[in-house]
């Protein structure tokens, strides 16, 4: 199995991040194990009216994909995140996999939020410039992420006809839903990612009643402070 991953390493790349690939070469890293990871969900606010309205050109729409989803690789593996999957429009990744200091991997996965969503904006500038024939207003779509952190099961999950290395357990569950709240441009955390680095970053606290978790205070990152 290994030489035969090896011979094809650089066309599985293509398919699932570059970490996964070594992480199912080596048998005790593909164990099931509880793992303590921040974990994020992007999304694209206003994506599905933007298909509508270039339902003639699904070109443009590929065009903005591939240069948002390249953008989101090449920052989440800055700050030595690893993608688990694009879903449609969104990305799922998680930091702190080879990290042990808990506020290291929470600036981890906020920095990287704020970068993609900074880059976002020149992505959309690019996009409509140089993409799109037809005259259309961007400023309705919005990066938005939820981030939240803690232990979570990881690992090879094997069933008869397809394995994956993921990640499983509620709090992956939060995350998804912190994205699943967030709106225009929002970074959206969790009280545990405040509690380890709160004080490096402007905020506003929200207080959100969501789904199964009932009324939650939540936190909206704007930026960081000033050193």
């Amino acid at each position: 199995m290994g030489k035969d991953i090896e011979i094809g390493k650089y066309d599985l790349t293509k398919h699932f991040d570059s970490k996964i690939l070594n992480i199912l070469m080596d048998p005790e890293q593909r164990k099931l194990k509880n793992k303590y990871l921040a974990v994020a969900f992007w999304d694209l606010s206003g994506f599905s009216d933007l298909c509508n309205n270039l339902v003639d050109e699904p070109f443009a729409i590929s065009e903005l994909l591939e240069l948002y989803f390249q953008e989101a690789n090449d920052i989440i593996h800055r700050y030595d995140g690893i993608i688990d999957k694009f879903i449609g429009d969104g990305v799922m990744a998680y930091f702190g996999y080879s990290a042990n200091e808990k506020q290291e991997i929470a600036l981890q996965a906020i920095n990287a939020a704020l970068d993609l969503r900074e880059k976002f904006k020149e992505i959309k500038e690019i996009w409509s410039d140089k993409l799109v024939t037809k005259e259309i207003h961007l400023d309705d779509v919005t990066l938005i992420c939820g981030i939240h952190i803690g232990n979570v099961l990881f690992g090879l999950l094997e069933t008869k006809s397809r394995n994956q290395i993921t990640l499983v357990g509620s709090n992956v569950n939060f995350a998804n839903r912190l994205e699943g709240i967030a709106e225009t441009n929002q970074i959206i955390v969790s009280k545990e990612i405040i509690d380890l680095v709160g004080n490096k970053y402007n905020f506003d606290t929200i207080t959100h009643d969501i789904y199964s978790y009932g009324k939650t205070e939540v936190f909206n990152i704007k930026d960081k402070k000033a050193n």
